[in-house]
């Protein structure tokens, strides 16, 4: 091996760089782990004011806490009221105000404003549930006595903590220092310096006794207190800062698997050898450049943390992600990725960023090193990393930029202790099965989180339309059709030439996928018809024996999710313009009596009316002596039996069975 010796002139420039790169990656971590210092939209203005600006010795007055809320957000109230559905699973941080009381001021009890109770869904249940927040124009007044021998000016620091939500989303824990300054003149009167903001104020509470050591220290008797836990939710679980560490040792334990990629795993030995190379027998120089390199593999995932964090600052963000069709684009695309892990398909660079080298010999050649060698791995973890991009785009600015700085230390690392101890290199594994099995893997844990999210878009489809939840399974058949139609596609133009082959594959996708579309858009509108008219009633025993008895037409449609023909029929007779304006008629109650569980109250009335399956459609009325009975019929029959079960013509001309 060839060593080459670097001018002793050099080192002090190289280590004022290495300095520089130091100080540069603990300025990044210290601006963005801490929760407070987070960059996020300012939602909530929060402001103070005085009653009076100058007052006399001894006087009382209260100081009002504006918190002016941007539409569509709201803060939890100083003492949060859970509802029962989100024990557990919420863990609201409170408003709270804080007064650091200078010498001769007597602090009161806080006067919070009034809560608003409104619908929003912070657990992610697709149920939205009432909850009270402080909304709009929030003021809370915090009383003050000032003390007979005060004189000069008195300043106020005060402390106001809260967490801001929209109908879906907490941001980050949030904490605004204020200050109100008093001027105290012996002559001060006693008028209010803003009638309106303070007109919500109740100075009763100067009738109470002031606490023993109310002049004493900060104050904020009535809400909970103080809390620096910054909540996020994980994949249905919820986390706080106290437990964040865990997230953030794992997210760099994925970092170093990545490395274990098979087009990643290659490298490793030769990246070290050359900057061994690079150092020649200089131990220290060699160390400098494996730190250089650490950090340029760790500047690739701060530089796409910051990428993920800029995302944040537009508000429209957080209304992005309460869309259920965004949620089911970023499910269907982790699931895509991970389909792509599995080798069915693959991501490149362009050729020419492989052709980029480096030098290995500076530091700042070794930097941009690091920056290739993640860069050239995304073909591997393009997918993991894409998939990430859209996790984290949900959480607060700092838990997202911490969770992908913390995968890239976990990746990087290995560079660095190998340029430490190059012994080591030896124990690397080569490649083969085990990164192939461990590529696998992580592909299939993808999948997982895209089923997640996909069944999160799901649940919030269904709740905002209930009437989605009879036709979803036809939707998961469209997707699937449309999946197969672009791969029958993408194929054909593959391994066929002629343009005959080519046309024939794109008519065969264009039929399966359109006509599955076609068939779930009408099941859809169908179910949203009945929804909106309520003509379809779910079968109920009592209230089916209460429409008889009360001598009304009662039409059961016995149906289930397992039975072809009766949606078919459903959809082609009972749906027709003729057969509903029937249904709308006085006097006429309608069932649809599922059968898709096995302990569905209608498989008696199915038993009772003497029918061994289904589909069938039964029709009672004055008019009929015994139920007419059918599971094959057009919309005039449906429309004649209803007629005559209101007895508007013979029975005799209508009782004939249609063909069963």
């Amino acid at each position: 091996m060839t060593h080459v010796a670097l001018p002793a002139a050099k080192d002090a420039p190289s280590k004022r760089v290495l300095s520089y790169l130091l100080t540069l990656l603990a300025a990044i971590v210290g601006l963005w782990l801490p929760a407070r210092a987070e960059a996020q939209p300012q939602v909530v203005d929060v402001t103070a004011m005085p009653m009076r600006s100058t007052v006399a010795p001894g006087d009382t007055l209260a100081i009002a806490i504006v918190l002016d809320h941007q539409k569509g957000w709201h803060t939890n109230p100083h003492e949060p009221i859970v509802p029962k559905a989100w024990q557990g699973l919420f863990d609201p941080i409170a408003t709270t105000i804080t007064l650091k009381a200078p010498g001769g001021v007597i602090v009161r009890d806080a006067q919070y404003p009034s809560t608003h109770t409104i619908a929003v869904d912070l657990v992610g249940s697709g149920k939205p549930e009432p909850y009270p927040v402080y909304e709009g124009k929030a003021v809370a007044f915090v009383p003050i006595e000032v003390a007979k021998d005060a004189s000069g000016e008195l300043v106020i620091p005060i402390t106001v903590d809260y967490q801001a939500c929209d109908d879906r989303v907490c941001m980050a824990p949030e904490t605004v220092e204020l200050t109100v300054a008093l001027k105290i003149d012996p002559a001060a009167g006693k008028d209010v310096d803003d009638p309106a903001l303070f007109a919500a104020f109740d100075p009763k509470v100067f009738e109470k006794p002031a606490e023993p050591n109310a002049a004493a220290g900060p104050t904020d008797k009535v809400g909970a207190s103080p809390s620096t836990d910054a909540t996020f939710d994980l994949f249905g679980l919820r986390f706080s800062s106290g437990n964040t560490l865990v997230v953030l040792l794992f997210s760099a334990l994925g970092g170093f698997i990545l490395n274990l990629m098979p087009c990643v795993l290659p490298l490793i030995p030769i990246k070290i050898f050359a900057i061994q190379q690079a150092a020649g027998e200089h131990a220290g120089r060699r160390i400098q450049l494996g730190v250089a390199m650490f950090l340029g593999v760790v500047s690739f995932w701060a530089a796409l943390a910051f990428l993920i964090v800029s995302l944040k600052f537009f508000s429209a963000t957080n209304e992005l992600f309460g869309n259920a069709i965004f949620q089911l684009c970023v499910g269907l695309f982790i699931i895509a990725m991970a389909v792509g892990m599995l080798g069915v398909f693959t991501l490149n660079l362009p050729q020419g960023l492989y052709a980029i080298q480096p030098r290995h010999d500076t530091l700042h050649g070794s930097f941009l090193f690091g920056v290739m060698t993640a860069l050239l791995g995304t073909p591997c973890f393009g997918p993991f990393a894409a998939s990430g991009v859209s996790w984290a785009t949900q959480q607060s600015s700092g838990l997202a930029f911490s969770v992908f700085f913390a995968v890239g230390v976990g990746m990087a690392l290995p560079y660095l202790v190998l340029t430490v101890w190059p012994k080591l290199i030896s124990f690397i594994p080569r490649t083969g099965p085990v990164s192939d099995l461990i590529k696998q893997v992580l592909s299939l844990i993808m999948a997982a989180f895209g089923v997640y999210f996909t069944g999160v878009a799901v649940k919030t489809f269904i709740a905002e339309s209930p009437y989605l939840g009879k036709t979803i399974e036809w939707w998961f058949v469209f997707a699937i059709s449309l999946g197969t139609a672009l791969w029958l596609v993408f194929r054909a133009f593959k391994i066929t030439k002629g343009a005959g082959a080519r046309l024939t594959a794109m008519v065969i996708a264009v039929g399966l996928a359109g006509s599955s579309y076609w068939w779930a858009a009408r099941l859809t509108g169908i179910a949203r018809e009945e929804a909106k008219d309520n003509l379809w009633r779910e079968y109920e025993p009592a209230a089916y024996e209460k429409a008889l008895a009360e001598g009304k037409v009662v039409i059961a449609d016995f149906t289930a999710t397992w039975c072809l023909n009766c949606q078919t029929l459903k959809a082609t007779v009972l749906s027709t313009d003729l057969v509903r304006e029937a249904l709308k008629q006085p006097g006429v109650v309608a069932f649809e009596v599922d059968l898709s569980s096995k302990k569905a109250p209608g498989w008696a009335l199915l038993k009772e009316l003497n029918e061994p399956g289904i589909p069938l459609l039964a029709i009672k009325g004055p008019g009929y002596a015994a139920p007419w009975k059918s599971n094959a019929y057009n919309p005039s029959q449906v429309v004649e039996a209803i007629s005559a079960a209101r007895g508007a013509v013979s029975q005799s001309a209508s009782s004939a069975q249609p063909p069963r």
